[in-house]
């Protein structure tokens, strides 16, 4: 289909697309857990009665099953060997349940990441599941519910890189017209039009109110064809199903108004059937889109808009950077209710010298107190600063952003974004969030810090975190963990760093020569060993630690006296510091195993005693 025929069809009258997929499907009996798209070849006859459903209910555009059929994905759930298969059968049982509607190759985000994925390889994904859908003959393609600005500009540049189809882009927006990541629908709209979008519009979110709102934003701001697929309402769970309760009227009605708006094409996402879809197509068939009124942007008052803060006062014992050494230690939160032990080890380690205690979060997925509370407790009983360790592991969205304004209400400033380990290393049949990573909770901490929500909806007041991230410079990857260590600098103002222990002396001079032009405090890790035996679980069960077989033979040789086992593992952590100094460490951050404050006291001691000035001279943190 020619880009200009679609835009002409849509000048003419309003089109109606199909409903939901999804919604469809699991009303047959397929759990949401399931891969829809993998239906397409598992259970093929299932997948194309949905679609001559909705042709018999009018509908003159159905989308492809394909909405999360990328190879990234689909190697989340172990079939992305199918990538090719899954595509272009979606496309094949589309196109065969009516000739006379168009067929849209339907395409998502790559939603929920465990780790950081570069735009070269989100380009790439996009361009492969773009070129398998136009092989497959799509009339078209569709863009929808991404909620990342830069991520559907990449797909979208992904598109165009391999056909010349139009190109439907559409955002998912909660209230307030703005996406979950804060971008407007006017921002969006400008940013798809100029990067030649064929259509621009929304999709999912909420229901049509939700929608409504943002019709508003974008038909007084282009004249540009605009869409409206909205849910039929909020979900309810049900008897272990999700259930969408309002009738088909309401969603109809709803229609009609954003159609007044500026709707070109209208159709339904979440919740929505082909009962919605007959309904819509009788009753605006034949009608023509409505006439737009421009409105000047710059007459209207403006959103509140975060304000990025580019320079921080140092504060705490960040002002010691360059002047004396900085002592981290590590506690962590009890496993139950007894957190009193941690306190008297707080007290003990201030009494020691040191400057910040930090408090995990559940570190390798283990049940623990709340970091948070812990970090509250310790500085309200103890009077030391605590750096409170945050993974994206636990949380979605919504209670990161709780936790972190609760956070703030009990007067906590140093916070340490983390991407955490997996659920799964609980056993416990936990699951696994992530939201977002490490990048994007520095990110959300920044907007935070700017008085904003992801949403960009103000928090009456900024927060005032200090932020800091952690750095793995110990595996063979280093220079991949250097480039994602610079991008976390760029998310937000970062004002230090952590890294794991390193036990290596030759990494731990190499990592200082090659992060010291990036002005920002590096805190080397630093895990004192107390046995032959937990060496060993280190080396080869914690991920993100290697030691080399020379202090592994040395932890061996004493392995029969704990005494002596304990000498040496302070030793060797004594002359691991000495290295680190040596190399223009700012500090060390402590990490005792099990909590054993009395393998950190010597270090702090020592740490104090030996390298009282630290030998760089300054570094830059604001």
């Amino acid at each position: 289909m020619e880009r200009q025929e679609l835009r002409n069809r849509l000048s003419e009258r309003v089109m109606v697309s199909d409903g939901a997929m999804g919604t469809m499907l699991h009303t047959r009996g397929v759990p949401w857990d399931t891969s829809f798209e993998h239906l397409n070849i598992a259970t093929p006859q299932l997948v194309q009665a949905v679609h001559l459903e909705y042709v018999a209910a009018g509908a003159e555009m159905i989308e492809t099953n394909t909405f999360s059929a990328n190879r990234f994905k689909l190697a989340q759930r172990g079939i992305d060997d199918h990538t090719e298969e899954i595509n272009r059968q979606g496309v094949a049982l589309a196109r065969g349940a009516a000739d006379s509607v168009l067929v849209a190759g339907a395409m998502g985000p790559f939603g929920k990441v465990t780790e950081e994925v570069c735009d070269d390889y989100k380009t790439e994904v996009f361009a492969e599941q773009a070129t398998l859908l136009c092989e497959g003959s799509v009339d078209l393609l569709v863009l929808e519910t991404f909620v990342d600005l830069e991520e559907i500009l990449l797909a979208l540049a992904a598109a165009r890189s391999v056909c010349d189809l139009p190109v439907i882009c559409q955002m998912a927006y909660e209230e307030g017209a703005r996406t979950v990541t804060g971008t407007s629908a006017r921002e969006a709209l400008a940013a798809l039009e100029s990067a030649g979008a064929d259509v621009v519009g929304g999709n999912c979110g909420s229901g049509p109110n939700g929608l409504v709102g943002v019709l508003e934003e974008l038909g007084a701001s282009t004249k540009m064809p605009l869409s409206a697929l909205p849910n039929a309402s909020y979900p309810q769970y049900v008897d272990g199903r999700y259930i969408y309760v309002n009738s088909p009227e309401y969603v109809v009605n709803s229609a009609e108004t954003l159609v007044e708006l500026g709707a070109n094409l209208i159709g339904g996402c979440c919740g929505t059937t082909p009962e919605h879809i007959r309904m819509l197509k009788e009753r605006i068939s034949g009608v023509v889109p409505a006439a737009r009124t421009i409105v000047d942007v710059a007459t209207e008052a403006p959103a509140a808009v975060y304000q990025r803060l580019e320079a921080r006062p140092k504060k705490g014992f960040l002002t010691k950077v360059g002047v004396e050494s900085i002592v981290v230690v590590e506690l962590d939160p009890p496993k139950g209710l007894n957190y009193a032990p941690v306190l008297e080890g707080a007290k003990a380690l201030k009494a020691a010298g040191v400057d910040a205690i930090t408090c995990a979060d559940c570190s390798l997925a283990q049940l623990r107190m709340s970091s948070v509370v812990m970090g509250h407790l310790i500085e309200r009983e103890v009077g030391i600063p605590v750096i409170v360790h945050l993974a994206c592991r636990d949380r979605n969205l919504i209670g990161q952003q709780s936790m972190l304004m609760g956070a703030a209400a009990l007067g906590i400033e140093y916070v340490l974004a983390l991407t955490g380990d997996p659920a799964s290393m609980a056993g416990i049949g936990a699951t696994t969030i992530f939201d977002t990573t490490s990048m994007g909770l520095i990110e959300m901490i920044d907007k935070l810090n700017g008085g904003v929500n992801l949403a960009g909806k103000s928090i009456q007041r900024p927060t005032d975190f200090v932020i800091g991230c952690a750095f793995d410079p110990a595996g063979r990857k280093i220079d991949g963990n250097l480039r994602r260590l610079k991008k976390k600098l760029e998310m937000g103002h970062v004002q230090y760093v952590m890294t794991q222990p390193i036990y290596h002396s030759d990494r731990i001079k190499e990592m200082y020569e090659r992060t010291a032009e990036l002005g920002v405090p590096i805190l080397i890790g630093n895990l004192p060993l107390l046995s032959s035996r937990n060496t060993e679980f280190l080396h080869n069960e914690v991920p993100g630690i290697t030691i080399p077989e020379s202090i592994r033979e040395r932890m061996r040789a004493c392995s029969n006296d704990k005494d002596l086992s304990k000498k040496e593992g302070i030793a060797i952590a004594c002359e691991l510091i000495d290295v680190a100094f040596e190399a223009g460490a700012p500090g060390i951050y402590v990490m005792p195993p099990f909590n054993r404050v009395d393998m950190a006291e010597p270090l702090v001691r020592y740490i104090r005693a030996s390298h009282p000035i630290p030998r760089i001279a300054s570094v830059d943190v604001n």
